[in-house]
């Protein structure tokens, strides 16, 4: 499992969302790098970590073990563990299965159990993949991103990142999406005793603000805070995302 390591001190696991990289966090990891050693692992299919079982079906338990396998390949016994999307539902999964290793936890855009709404999204998520990225691209921005986004970025911005951003669909994504379609950590959430901020987007149409609630009202020791904004918050709440990181992880030591 191919990972990034950028800055020293305590170490940060940030595990990004589904389709993506450890690029997810790219306007986050600057500023946490200067206090904190940040490890960014890449699933099976994203970035730089090759897919040797493409066919094999991908589980929560498995990304997890595969997270903590990073930490420990990076000499961190105790960490803190931070996630996006499905990297939240991952670093929740964390988490719980290592829970005297985990000294906090930040859970961005996570659920506790796929809704039947969800499950049809990222079905037609595949769809549209097979179909073309550039329109999956298109899909994500108009969809991920909340109308006060579009008018900061501009219509001429929002079109300037399209080729990049169907260009970064990871190679993995379709196993991964399927994940998406099954997610169930329900059973784990009572394992969790680390400080844990849960961050919802209120605005968000793929995983509704309640599941964010749900999850926070599930692990004990949590804060819930909700942005104005969608899905993708470490781009459209980039610096209030940093701060709260920053702030979370510097109160539980």
């Amino acid at each position: 499992m191919a990972y990034g390591v950028e800055g020293s001190g305590d170490p940060i696991v940030l595990i990004h969302g589904t389709t993506s990289s450890r690029a997810s966090f790219a306007l986050q990891i600057p500023a946490l790098s200067e206090k904190y050693r940040v490890l960014t692992p890449e699933y099976p299919g994203s970035g730089e970590t090759v897919d040797h079982a493409p066919d094999r079906a991908l589980t929560v338990e498995e990304l997890a073990a595969q997270a903590i396998a990073v930490a420990d390949d990076a000499g961190a016994d105790r960490f803190h563990v931070a996630g996006w999307s499905l990297g939240a539902v991952v670093a929740a999964a964390v988490a719980a299965t290592a829970p005297t290793r985990v000294r906090s936890a930040c859970l961005v855009n996570g659920w506790v159990t796929t809704d039947a709404r969800m499950s049809f999204t990222f079905d037609f998520w595949n769809r549209l993949l097979d179909t073309s990225p550039e329109l999956f691209a298109r899909y994500a921005m108009a969809d991920g991103l909340t109308a006060a986004a579009h008018a900061a970025f501009t219509n001429a911005g929002v079109e300037a990142v399209i080729p990049e951003t169907a260009a970064a669909f990871a190679p993995g994504s379709k196993r991964q999406i399927d994940l998406d379609k099954i997610v169930d950590i329900s059973s784990m959430l009572s394992n969790i005793t680390a400080p844990t901020l849960v961050i919802g987007g209120i605005e968000d149409r793929w995983v509704d603000i309640a599941h964010s609630r749900q999850l926070a009202s599930a692990i004990a020791n949590s804060r819930l805070v909700e942005l104005a904004c969608g899905h993708l918050v470490p781009t459209e709440q980039a610096d209030a995302l940093t701060q709260l990181m920053l702030e979370h992880v510097a109160a539980a030591g």
